[in-house]
């Protein structure tokens, strides 16, 4: 009777450790949500100027395109990276780490972006451009700056 007690496999098999590469992964996905959450404030900001008679009304909203350009460049480098598995150059870790630099730079590009678009706004404005070049986000209202218009 003690023989078949011996002879049975446990019903909870331990699980194998994950790979590096699978934490790799799954750090990646962790810091692209994080990046995602941090550019949103990054990327809305709003100033007025008053400039010959008129008040230039500048909005930004969230960009649609650096979102999709960070989850992009995060399966591009997780892609690329599963084809490289077991290379001697560029193998997954370095493309991973690549794809996190690509993702934190656009990061880093949009907060970078907000000054110079309010100081390029106001430039533009100041000098009697009416209308500046702007990202798609930015949202444009010209009015009467006087009360009677």
């Amino acid at each position: 009777m003690g023989d078949e007690r011996q002879l049975t496999e446990p019903v909870l098999r331990p699980r194998p450790e994950p790979t590096q590469f699978t934490k790799d992964a799954r750090w990646l996905v962790v810091i692209v949500v994080l990046c995602i959450v941090f550019q949103q404030p990054g990327s809305t900001w709003g100033t007025t100027f008053v400039h010959a008679g008129q008040e230039f009304d500048f909005r930004s909203s969230p960009a649609l395109g650096t979102t999709l350009l960070t989850v992009g460049i995060a399966l591009a480098g997780f892609v690329v990276a599963v084809a490289r598995r077991g290379a001697r150059r560029f193998d997954e870790h370095t493309v991973m780490g690549l794809a996190l630099a690509g993702v934190l730079g656009v990061t880093v590009a949009v907060w970078l972006l907000m000054p110079l678009q309010m100081a390029w706004v106001q430039w533009a404005v100041e000098h009697g451009q009416a209308h500046p070049f702007v990202l798609g986000d930015v949202v444009e209202t010209t009015r009467s700056a006087h009360p009677l218009g």
